[in-house]
């Protein structure tokens, strides 16, 4: 399953979300079932990030955002991006940050 979510650094909190997310790579890639995992910048708006990853399966994904690394993803995401965009899978709609969360709320 491929996902790509794509935010913005709110104002001021730039160099806490970059830290944060320089963090949570490392552990997203040794989770169980993440294949690949990356974080770009958008070259035309440095305050724009996509973290991409490439899971084994959605029930794999599902499992990390329950984790204390999926936790603080959607923490750091929410407390210091904005205009959150989420898509899960080539062929989905994009999606807000809702997506990941009723994630949670599902288990």
């Amino acid at each position: 399953m491929n996902l790509i979510i794509e935010f913005r650094a709110k104002p001021d909190k730039f160099n806490e979300l970059y830290q944060t997310l320089q963090a949570l790579l490392p552990t997203m890639r040794r989770e169980d079932g993440c294949r690949e995992s990356r974080i770009y910048r958008d070259v035309e708006d440095d305050d724009v990030f996509f973290i991409s990853s490439y899971w084994a399966d959605a029930e794999k994904f599902t499992a990390y955002m329950m984790s204390t690394g999926g936790i603080t993803l959607l923490g750091a995401i929410d407390l210091l991006g904005k205009a959150v965009r989420v898509r899960m899978g080539s062929d989905s709609p994009w999606g807000g940050i809702e997506v990941l969360k009723r994630m949670r709320k599902k288990n």
